[in-house]
């Protein structure tokens, strides 16, 4: 076996450490970026997915709202309602003693919505008697 001399051998190791080097001068900054961009990108989705949380909290918050608002509203119009069919039964049966079937049919409607609400209260039996009257006055 032959035997390299030495400064053959200087020379080779030289040369792979110079190639090593350079290597390494590439590949460094290509891993670096790499490495950059996948930081990037794991940033760019955790903001998203924190500003789509945020989104999504604050679409619920004003949904919520809504349905109190929306609750609240109902509970007008039924307490409306109520009133209307108090007014109607005073003014039909205490004071005309008739009512005509246009009002009886709208004042049937607005009964409908209110026990759809969830409400009756006394109306039931206003509406009934309201039902009972006649449609044109005595003569």
């Amino acid at each position: 076996m032959e035997h390299l001399p030495l400064d053959t051998l200087l020379k080779v190791s030289a040369a792979l450490t110079g190639a090593i080097i350079g290597w390494m001068a590439v590949l460094r900054p290509l891993l670096e970026a790499l490495k950059t961009r996948r930081t990037q990108r794991q940033k760019a989705l955790e903001d998203t997915l924190r500003i789509d949380k945020a989104y999504r909290q604050e679409v619920l918050n004003r949904l919520e709202s809504l349905g109190t608002h929306v609750k609240s509203m109902d509970s007008s119009i039924a307490e409306l309602q109520r009133d209307n069919i108090e007014r109607a039964y005073c003014m039909f049966k205490m004071e005309h003693g008739y009512c005509t079937s246009g009002m009886k049919e709208a004042i049937a409607d607005m009964y409908e919505s209110y026990k759809a609400r969830g409400f009756n209260h006394i109306a039931e039996s206003r509406i009934k008697e309201l039902m009972a009257l006649p449609e044109y006055p005595s003569k």
